[in-house]
């Protein structure tokens, strides 16, 4: 193993989902750390933008293909999503900033309603920007570990894991009523949280990975 090809961009890139799933876990920790992850995550996903920032200088230059103004689209919303939901997180805050918000806005239950939902639609734009930019992670990653298989075996395992991620994605998405979420119905405990902590974990990686693979899939479709 490599530990030198390890660079920043690649460590905050493993943190993202990490931190997130962490944070998605709320019923398992106590309040004030899941805050404190938020906060912790959302000060990662800036530094995520700025690692990237040449994204924002190229948006004026270059052609724009169907490729290219979907990513664009998927980014946009995505960073729109993550500030409404990290924002109104802070909104209705019991301990980080219970002493300078409003009381109007902590008691608001739009704002805890956008903050219990739009996790759920994160879960899916977070799997389908990372699937979009799979190849070139996974690249990064294969001279980390050094991985040397060959064809066969490149094929078995990668069947295998899309077998198993697509079979997880769905049942975690039925288990955690994601489609109900994302309609903004006020749900707080699914069936998904009353299995064990590593499951229910097992559960969001699984849904992260169901939309990873879509995201995959569609790159290469659009690459064709």
């Amino acid at each position: 193993m490599n530990y030198r090809s390890i660079n920043r961009r690649m460590a905050v890139t493993a943190l993202l989902p990490l931190l997130f799933v962490l944070a998605m876990s709320f019923h398992y920790i106590p309040k004030l750390l899941h805050e404190i992850i938020g906060a912790a995550w959302l000060l990662l996903a800036g530094v995520h933008l700025y690692q990237n920032r040449h994204w924002l200088k190229s948006l004026q230059q270059g052609k724009w293909t169907f490729q290219r103004t979907l990513g664009t689209v998927m980014d946009i919303l995505l960073l729109a999503v993550v500030l409404v939901a990290v924002f109104a997180g802070l909104g209705i805050s019991n301990f980080l900033l219970k002493d300078v918000m409003p009381l109007e806005i902590q008691r608001s239950i739009v704002i805890h309603q956008y903050h219990v939902s739009l996790p759920y639609a994160l879960l899916i734009l977070c799997g389908l920007h990372w699937g979009l930019h799979f190849k070139g992670w996974l690249g990064q990653w294969q001279k980390v570990f050094g991985w040397k298989l060959s064809a066969v075996a490149k094929r078995a395992i990668v069947a295998a894991l899309s077998l198993a991620v697509l079979s997880a994605g769905i049942y975690a998405s039925f288990l955690n009523r994601i489609g109900d979420r994302l309609l903004m119905k006020h749900i707080f405990a699914t069936a998904a949280t009353n299995e064990p902590a590593a499951i229910y974990v097992l559960l969001l990686c699984g849904t992260i990975g169901l939309y990873v693979l879509l995201g995959a899939a569609l790159q290469r479709y659009l690459k064709a």
